[in-house]
């Protein structure tokens, strides 16, 4: 068993200080003093939140390969930035395309201290031919994954798969024939640095086009890693009452617009690019409005020799998942677009409805004892020169993070 005390945590969308019993994995009990018993670990946090764990339904693994080693370093990672439980993208080397790999990946993935779970491809790399998607979903995927450009009757019928499953359908929203092979938002200091560009018009087509279909077959979507205004006003706008359509915005599209590529940086080349300054405060409006479900830390590392080449051979991704939490405490939260509340909602909560895991996202009794302390006093300066916020000044340090009850950092 272990005891925190004094932790700050919300009950009815108040902050308020309790104390809190971890037993046999799950909150057993929250109130305002609780005594330690016999053999109980004690943990005071006064001063610090106790927070749901982190779930990002959107990350990748170093250099897209899939093997142990990859799998530590996201997990251990994760785990850093109070990720407790991430959704991997499968768009990984060697393919998830059988129950032979979807069990070795999951027995490598179950020996890691963080929850790591896996999408299931929608098709191979030619998007030409359906994967056996009822197999991997069968066999612990807990979601589908998709490229819009994918040929349109793959997309009807992965949605179908995953409304007879009831699992969620990720999308990535892009057309690249509508590109030159683009490197960087199409704009001005894409033409300053003589650049091609990517069109917002590239994500907001493919966006109608899967805002219709999800509506049709009326199947959970998560729009992922959405990067301009009008993609939000196009679901938005098919959105009902009852709508399963989620939009989800990368924590960097809300902080960061496409002048952190000056100078050819291309620790700031991402996908979808970043955008202009007038998309980035569109997003932080749709976001104060509550027109965003999600928010994703876009983990996608690249080895340094992926990065330090010309910005058109550099590959697309970086790795921000260490400093999640505390970029959007810092630059959403204590700049005051949204409360912590609201955060944990975007950041835990919600994911964890849309996974189905009815057990996790909220500090609860009876929850799962996924937590994290969080200690917003602290402030910390991003030393990595290869990050995307190198010399920022950063609030909030993660000093405890619990999976399952278990102490998995300290």
């Amino acid at each position: 068993m272990k005891l925190i005390k004094n932790a700050i945590i919300f009950e009815n969308n108040q902050e308020v200080r309790r104390d809190l019993l971890i037993k046999d994995g799950k909150i057993e009990k929250i109130a305002q003093s609780i005594d330690a018993q016999n053999g109980c670990e004690v943990i005071d946090a006064v001063g610090n939140f106790l927070l749901a764990g982190v779930i990002d339904l959107n990350v990748r693994l170093a250099n897209s390969q899939l093997n142990e080693s990859s799998l530590e370093k996201l997990s251990a990672s994760a785990l850093n930035g109070g990720v407790s439980t991430a959704v991997i993208m499968p768009d990984f080397t060697p393919s998830l395309d059988s129950s032979i790999q979807l069990e070795h990946f999951k027995i490598k993935a179950d020996m890691q201290d963080a929850n790591l779970l896996v999408a299931a491809p929608l098709s191979g790399e030619n998007q030409e031919k359906l994967n056996n998607i009822a197999t991997l979903l069968n066999n612990g995927a807990c979601a589908i994954f998709s490229t819009s450009a994918c040929a349109s009757n793959l997309l009807k019928r992965g949605m179908q798969y995953a409304l007879m499953k009831d699992k969620p359908f990720f999308c990535s929203c892009y057309d690249p024939s509508l590109d030159d092979n683009g490197v960087m938002h199409e704009g001005i200091i894409s033409a300053k640095l003589g650049l091609s560009g990517i069109s917002k018009l590239s994500q907001n087509t493919e966006v109608a086009k899967i805002t219709q279909m999800a509506s049709a077959f009326g199947v959970s979507v998560v729009f992922q890693k959405l990067s301009t205004k009008r993609s939000l006003d196009i679901i938005k706008a098919c959105d009902k009452q009852d709508s399963k359509m989620y939009k989800e915005v990368s924590i960097h599209h809300l902080i960061k617009n496409d002048s952190a590529c000056n100078g050819f940086n291309t620790y700031a080349k991402i996908m979808p690019p970043l955008r202009d300054e007038e998309e980035r405060l569109g997003l932080l409006e749709a976001l104060c409005n509550g027109d965003i479900d999600l928010l994703t830390a876009a983990h996608a590392p690249k080895s340094i020799v992926y990065k330090d080449v010309a910005f058109e051979d550099a590959a697309f991704g970086l790795g921000a998942i260490e400093e999640y939490l505390a970029l959007a405490y810092t630059f959403l939260v204590k700049k005051g677009y949204i409360d912590m509340f609201t955060l944990m909602e975007l950041m835990s909560k919600n994911p964890a409805k849309i996974l189905g895991l009815q057990n996790k996202g909220t500090v609860a009794e009876g929850f799962d004892a996924d937590l994290v302390i969080f200690d917003p006093k602290v402030m910390q300066k991003v030393s990595e020169i290869s990050s995307l916020y190198a010399g920022e000044t950063l609030y909030g340090a993660i000093t405890k993070v619990f999976v399952g009850g278990e102490m998995v950092k300290s």
